[in-house]
């Protein structure tokens, strides 16, 4: 049988892209093929095993303290035809950029796409990435082939799951169900879209373009407190003649000359007044409004975050409750800046109900929050956990990032923490399970009716929670540390 390759030892630490998080397992395997995940599961039966993709997470999903699994080689790109539809079958470690790139040649692609294609397959659907206008890129995973343990023999063994309730839990599973060793997706023919910017000085008038425009997302500037939509839907059309060129202003302009100013005025200025007079005066001038391009949906859909090192916390409110909650955002983040004058008397009160005012005037003055808040709308999930899943009616992802530096991240965290506790009490916003994720077991359960299921579903697989983490555990089983939970009887 092929030989394991290790990659590390007790003394080597692994660091994931937001370099918020650095631990260090006992092995660090690259198997290359199923068999070989396989021998590893077999020759370290008993000891807690996780698998690992780009580490493009900020949560604490990857964190491994005995065996860690890259699975980088298992990256094959098979499609197949059944019926009139076409389907592909994707390697755990395969990268979506790479995934993108392989159906395009054949004039396909993927049902959703998210924002950043740097993520493998196998990353993205168990943390529930997503997209804008339509589900997470978990819901339409029709087939998952997973390597775990046979829970009556104890043997390691490859098992595929293709339907009923253990797909909905596979489809979303923080890795909790086994070594996911590829899933199988449904393709559709590659498609344009049209997309064009436009500002907004209200919720309502962004809200009011939905229809036309159900793939929009849009962002809210700090300071300024006006909205800038991507208008987005698709089209028959052609490729415009300058979509080249639009690209190459978005890379220049929003993806890298933006960013710079951000981390000059974060790292390097430290200025709290700079960097509100940016966002009032400077920023409007360099976005182009109305300039309408059509080109292929992955230029237009994917965006080059990965570029700086950031960290990010992203929380999901229903339709209903994102003009309040955007409100009470705004108010969090002037105090935040170090003026709880402005909290209105409601949310005063809402507050302290909740046992959370005292906390907010505590930390005035301690951060400024430096980049656009970006909102996106995201459909139902047929899943039990995504941030998405068993809802009734789509939902919206805020998303809260910064370039602040790895050492420099206090102001960050405390604010993450507050917005993501004070949020899933008023709001029932449910934060993403690959960012900062700062909620505890309690809140947790509240949030996700469905998540008793999944945790019969996991326990019923794996019993001693070999593929658990002691983050996963502790949030999302409600175990206490260092004592595993019971499987149903």
């Amino acid at each position: 049988m092929p030989k394991i390759i290790a990659k590390s030892n007790m003394t080597d630490s692994v660091t994931n892209f937001g370099g918020n998080l650095r631990f260090s397992p006992a092995e660090y395997l690259t198997p290359r093929s199923e068999d070989e995940v396989l021998q590893i599961l077999l020759e370290h039966s008993g000891r807690k095993i996780r698998a690992v993709g780009r580490l493009h997470s900020w949560s604490e999903a990857p964190v491994a303290d005995e065996i860690l699994i890259d699975l980088r080689h298992l990256d094959q790109v098979q499609t197949e035809r059944q019926d009139d539809d076409v389907l592909v079958t994707v390697g755990a470690g395969c990268q979506i950029k790479r995934l993108l790139a392989e159906l395009d040649r054949m004039h396909l692609t993927i049902p959703s796409v998210g924002l950043i294609a740097e993520q493998t397959i196998a990353g993205a659907i168990s943390t529930g990435t997503h997209g804008s206008g339509k589900h997470s890129l978990s819901h339409y995973v029709v087939e998952a082939r997973l390597a775990a343990y046979d829970e009556t023999t104890g043997q390691a063994v490859i098992r595929t799951v293709g339907e009923g309730p253990e797909l909905r839990a596979a489809r979303c599973a923080l890795g909790c169900l086994g070594i996911i060793l590829a899933v199988k997706l449904p393709c559709r023919p590659q498609y344009r879209i049209e997309e064009h910017v436009r500002e907004y000085a209200t919720l309502d008038e962004v809200l009011a373009q939905e229809e036309t425009y159900p793939l929009q997302q849009f962002f809210l500037v700090p300071w300024r407190w006006r909205f800038f939509a991507q208008h987005r839907r698709e089209t028959p059309h052609r490729r415009s003649a300058l979509a080249g060129l639009y690209r190459l202003y978005w890379l220049l302009t929003i993806d890298l000359a933006l960013h710079l100013v951000v981390i000059f005025l974060v790292k390097l200025l430290r200025s709290r007044a700079v960097a509100r007079f940016f966002y009032r005066r400077i920023l409007g001038l360099a976005v182009v409004r109305g300039w309408k391009v059509v080109d292929d949906s992955q230029a237009m859909l994917v965006m080059r975050h990965e570029l700086f090192c950031h960290i990010e916390i992203e929380l999901f409110v229903a339709r209903p409750r994102l003009a309040e909650a955007l409100a009470f955002v705004r108010e969090v983040l002037q105090s935040f800046d170090g003026d709880p004058s402005t909290l209105s008397h409601a949310t005063r009160q809402r507050l302290a109900a909740i046992g959370l005012l005292d906390s907010l005037l505590h930390d005035a003055g301690t951060y400024t929050h430096h980049y656009a808040i970006c909102v996106r709308r995201v459909l139902p999930d047929d899943t039990l956990i995504s941030m998405a899943g068993g809802l009734a009616e789509p939902c919206y992802a805020i998303s809260f990032i910064s370039y602040a530096g790895a050492s420099d991240r206090a102001g960050f965290f405390a604010f993450a923490s507050f917005l993501a506790k004070s949020m899933a009490e008023l709001f029932a916003a449910r934060p993403h399970w690959g960012k900062v994720c700062p909620l505890g077991a309690r809140r947790i359960e509240a949030l996700y009716p469905q998540l008793r299921e999944f945790r019969e579903i996991c326990l019923a697989r794996d019993p001693k929670g070999v593929f658990r983490n002691r983050w996963i555990s502790e949030v999302v089983f409600d175990e206490p540390p260092g004592r595993p939970m019971e499987s149903p009887s």
